[in-house]
């Protein structure tokens, strides 16, 4: 990787990003190409793929392997505190590092006016046909445009298209996943891992190592940033830790684009005599309506015996039901995996870790019959994903907590609605896809840790949002946010491709505001 010499702090850069994933890396590859200074911070490092792809449960394994270090603690309506690893990226490239790679828009009903049982949800600031030319752009960037999905259609295998052709049958309209993967003869479909041959289009491979080689472009990696110091109006410095030593680097724009899990944790950490509630916290919303998707996992088999050799096992898209009949029940997906025992191991260890068992070879010994016993009853099944959409509560929250290395703690209550839709999705999906037979794997309904979005929403209402509609923040002139954090709804689509989609939207408003300040 290029302009990897020890960048300059004693000056003033052009943007500082604290965040290497989707959405920092995309921004700053935008800026970058304008010709902008441009500093990434990065808390990981350079992560080198073929290692060990299991997430570890130390903090230093973690990070190595590109993980997030800590757990985090959910404290449920119960009173109960559950502390787990959420399926978070650390490292250059962040979570895309790890993604499936599956980038897909979301719907326009996703940017209209919603009511939920308990609250009034007003529309995105940004209608969908406005975002629609950055969804463009982001599909060309990434290479999942209309000509990589006509040409997914032939790799497939014979077991995908009996699929696709039971489900039209039953009235569905199945399509091809967009997945960001050039799928060559030699392409190992790297689902959930680090893609040792760049296959794999992530936000490193795609936009950080492009931007790097911008001669103002530089990273500052194993870099934890702790605070922003701010005056009443605008960010003064990056206060960070880096190797052991403080340091402090200061810049014209500041893109807070560490997760939805994070960026909050930055801003609330930030108190000072101007900020007491945390910075840019004046709607006290920093850290609010923080959303999840459903992780239902299903198992498919087909009625008779077919061939499953095909280069795109993470193929089909189905869409029927995202919102049926008035109820927005989700979208399903093919993972890409099948139920063997490896699958099933990976699954069921990181169900014990949820509930505490953290002893690495008790983990080994507690799954391994079990995921024998479950391989030879499943099969050849396939393994699909369903997600229902989260719904925005404020009282779902991240809080800071001093009982936690990383201080990330949050309140979290899963609603009946969310149950009703998502067992309504999972019956509507069995009907659909007969007489191929379906069980679900999930042992309960289960949350996707690894997709948080909304903790700093963005909207017109200063008072109920964080962010203006171009993701700077209401409260201070030179501080802006592009990942998840910003989304007002989760919808039912893995966010990657609309948090890439929105740092394209959001770049020139920043160029722009850096020529007129300098002009």
């Amino acid at each position: 990787m290029t302009n990897a010499s020890a960048p300059d702090l004693t000056g003033l850069w052009d943007v500082a990003i604290v965040g290497s994933g989707m959405g920092g890396a995309t921004v700053g590859w935008a800026l970058a190409m304008r010709g902008f200074s441009v500093l990434f911070l990065e808390k990981g490092g350079d992560i080198a793929p073929g290692q060990d792809e299991t997430e570890g449960v130390t903090p230093e394994v973690r990070l190595a392997r590109g993980w997030w270090p800590n757990q985090v603690s959910q404290r449920r309506s119960d009173g109960k505190c559950d502390r787990f690893f959420a399926a978070v990226g650390c490292g250059m490239g962040g979570s895309s590092m790890h993604y499936g790679a599956a980038l897909e828009r979301m719907a326009p009903s996703d940017f209209e006016t919603l009511q939920t049982p308990s609250q009034h949800v007003p529309p995105w600031t940004v209608a969908f046909d406005d975002f629609l030319p950055f969804y463009e752009q982001a599909e060309s960037l990434y290479g999942v445009g209309p000509a990589s999905k006509r040409t997914a259609e032939l790799r497939l295998s014979e077991w995908d298209r009996e699929l696709m052709e039971a489900m039209r049958r039953n009235g569905l309209k199945p399509e091809m996943l967009h997945v960001a993967m050039r799928y060559d003869e030699q392409c190992e479909e790297c689902v959930g891992k680090i893609c040792p041959r760049r296959c794999k289009a992530d936000s490193r491979t795609t936009c950080l190592e492009e931007a790097l080689r911008q001669p103002r472009c530089r990273i500052l990696d194993h870099c934890d940033v702790q605070l922003l110091d701010a005056d009443g109006d605008r960010v003064r410095a990056i206060r960070a830790r880096r190797l052991g030593k403080d340091i402090e680097v200061r810049a014209r724009v500041v893109v807070l684009a560490a997760g939805a899990l994070h960026s909050p944790q930055v801003l609330l950490r930030s108190r000072n005599a101007w900020w007491p509630q945390g910075l840019a916290n004046r709607s006290d919303q920093v850290g609010r309506n923080l959303m999840f998707h459903t992780a239902d996992i299903y198992a498919l088999w087909a009625p008779r015996r077919l061939n499953r050799t095909g280069r795109q096992k993470k193929s089909i898209s189905i869409r029927d039901f995202y919102v049926l009949d008035g109820q927005r029940l989700g979208y399903v997906q093919s993972m890409g995996l099948e139920a063997g025992r490896g699958g099933i191991a990976v699954y069921l260890k990181d169900l014990l870790r949820r509930l505490g068992l953290q002893n690495e070879l008790l983990l080994k010994l507690a799954v391994k019959l079990p995921s024998h016993v479950g391989a030879a009853i499943l099969g050849s099944a396939s393994v699909f994903a369903a997600m229902t959409e989260d719904d925005p509560d404020p009282n779902n929250r991240l809080v800071l907590d001093p009982e936690e290395p990383d201080g990330a703690s949050f309140s979290y209550t899963i609603t009946d609605d969310l149950r009703r839709r998502a067992d309504a999705l999972r019956v509507a999906f069995a009907r659909h896809v007969r007489p191929w037979r379906i069980m679900r794997l999930s042992p309960g309904l289960s949350m996707n840790y690894g997709h948080p979005c909304g903790t700093c929403r963005f909207g017109d209402d200063k008072a109920s949002s964080v962010l203006d509609r171009n993701c700077k923040t209401h409260d201070l002139d030179n501080l802006y946010v592009v990942d998840s954090s910003f989304m007002p709804r989760s919808g039912a689509i893995n966010p990657s491709l609309t948090i890439a989609a929105n740092a394209l939207r959001v770049a020139p408003q920043i160029a722009e505001r850096l020529l007129r300040v300098s002009g």
